[in-house]
């Protein structure tokens, strides 16, 4: 039985969405799929039609996910629509310690998904980081008002990673799952 391929195709402003994205490359490998993460934003993403599964990441940095993102799941939206898929919304209000701040980031994926036509088989908003030592003034001064209306830090001399690997990997068995229960492709060892 061949081994199935999975594309994670993500799109990443400050790392923490390429490195949920190795993270769920390991995962899907250690469950028996061969597996390509490919940054949007480096092309050249590889075809499709060479996957039997993709997984599409992108984060959301000040109200919008990447556009690069967007432009790429509107090229290849028939497609991605007729093979096993899922999205994952990498923000920090999803790591919020506050209902409505978690409620806002399913809001905005499920907004990004509608305007883009992408009907995933699984989706997720999965908690990212604040990079406070990375962001120009401007964006240090808005994440640190969005990071004390939603409960995170608001120490500005470091970095705060809020992403739940545990989820992360649950997402992971989620879609190795899903592989697994297509026709054609071999059961997969999921634990």
């Amino acid at each position: 039985m061949p081994t199935p391929k999975i594309l994670i195709v993500y799109g990443t402003t400050h790392g923490q969405t390429a490195a949920i994205a190795a993270f769920l490359k390991l995962t899907l490998e250690q469950r028996g799929c061969e597996v390509v993460v490919s940054n949007v934003k480096e092309p050249p993403t590889p075809p499709l039609h060479q996957f039997d599964g993709v997984i599409v990441g992108a984060s959301v940095i000040a109200r919008g996910h990447q556009p690069a993102v967007a432009e790429f799941i509107r090229d290849n939206l028939e497609t991605l629509n007729a093979m096993p898929s899922a999205f994952f919304s990498v923000s920090a209000s999803a790591g919020s310690s506050r209902e409505e701040g978690r409620a806002a980031a399913r809001r905005g994926r499920d907004r990004f998904l509608a305007e883009t036509g992408f009907q995933p088989d699984l989706s997720e908003c999965i908690a990212g980081a604040i990079k406070y030592t990375r962001y120009n003034v401007f964006l240090r001064w808005y994440m640190k008002k969005a990071s004390r209306m939603n409960g995170g830090s608001t120490d500005t001399t470091r970095d705060h990673e809020y992403t739940n690997w545990e989820q992360v990997e649950a997402f992971a068995r989620q879609f190795a799952t899903m592989m697994k229960n297509q026709d054609g492709i071999p059961e997969l060892a999921v634990t």
